[in-house]
């Protein structure tokens, strides 16, 4: 079998480029934050990424309020998540990089599709690059990045993943983590600020298995950062299709998975989000201040590689190696 790459279509008025093979199809979206709109597994015949049902991609000004226009999808967020301040510069909601297009190129021939992206900061002097290679019958999409810190100064950032996916109440998540903090200002359910995965306490004193995500009645939202986690992967699984979606990355550079949960209490919506990140929390002022952000020295650079694969025949992962395997 073949891989294909088109770029002669588009979607809500932005440019879209389609990878497919036998496996997946992968729709891109470079002049709105490279988002990765969808990823369809082919064989399950089912949308991996959740979309807002009532916001569609549209053109966004840049420093505009990420949640009124998250339509979702899959974006990076760098180097923020609250908006904040730092050393006298405003940093936007959820970063510089969901809001701006990206330059792009695509490559390859019949064995191998490449899509590379890249820009450059606003606030930061910063550049960052992916390269997006899907190639023949992989079930895997790897993803190649590097950032350049161009600035005379030392950066402090938070670079997170944020895949919002498709979920029903027979989906299960799975962390390879210990350690795990609630925020403060999400228990809705949950009693306690730190607990060991994946077992925690409401405020009535039952046990919460938070590996089964809630229907969507239950009108409640979770957050909570694994800040200890023992390899570098997060997996969710539709037990009733015995079908997933799990991400594999480098631990040392994505420390902690945060794990944000709409479960029809936060503007109605129903859908997780899986976020690898460099620290924790999500204000990044309070990240500074704790030592839990990461830095990035002057002139330097931090390249890194992510692996995300759709997997059949299973409901529930213990690991998730580098390549994608999953067991």
């Amino acid at each position: 079998m073949t891989v294909r790459i088109s770029t002669d279509w588009s979607f809500h008025g932005f440019r879209a480029v389609i990878l497919e093979n036998a496996a997946l199809r992968i729709v891109l979206l470079p002049e709105l934050g490279a988002k990765i709109w969808s990823i369809v597994d082919k064989r399950a015949d089912r949308e991996v990424l959740w979309h807002h049902p009532r916001v569609p991609p549209r053109p966004v000004a840049y420093g505009a309020a990420y949640d009124d226009w998250f339509c979702g999808g899959w974006d990076e967020l760098f180097p923020n998540d609250a908006p904040t301040s730092v050393a006298g510069d405003a940093y936007p909601d959820h970063g510089e990089w969901w809001s701006m297009p990206f330059a792009w190129r695509v490559d390859g021939d019949a064995h191998r599709a490449e899509v590379v992206v890249w820009r450059a900061g606003v606030v930061t002097a910063t550049r960052v690059e992916r390269r997006i290679v899907l190639e023949a019958d992989a079930t895997q999409l790897r993803i190649a990045m590097t950032l350049w810190n161009d600035g005379p100064a030392p950066l402090d950032f938070l670079w997170k993943l944020h895949p919002a996916l498709a979920i029903h109440a027979d989906s299960r998540i799975d962390l390879p983590a210990r350690t795990v903090l609630t925020d403060p200002g999400f228990r809705d359910r949950l009693a306690v600020e730190r607990f060991q995965w994946p077992f925690a306490s409401d405020h009535r004193g039952a046990s919460v298995d938070l590996r089964q995500v809630p229907p969507s009645s239950a009108a409640t939202c979770d957050f909570y950062y694994a800040v200890e986690l023992d390899a570098g992967w997060c997996a969710l699984t539709d037990t009733r299709a015995r079908a997933g979606f799990a991400l594999a990355f480098d631990p040392a550079v994505f420390r902690s998975v945060w794990v944000f949960g709409a479960y029809g209490g936060w503007r109605g919506l129903y859908t997780t989000i899986l976020e690898p990140c460099t620290g924790y929390p999500y204000r990044l002022e309070d990240a500074i201040a704790g030592g839990t952000a990461s830095r990035l020295a002057p002139g330097t650079a931090l390249s890194t590689e992510i692996c995300a694969v759709v997997y059949h025949g299973l409901t529930a992962v213990q690991h998730v190696d580098a390549g994608g395997g999953v067991r």
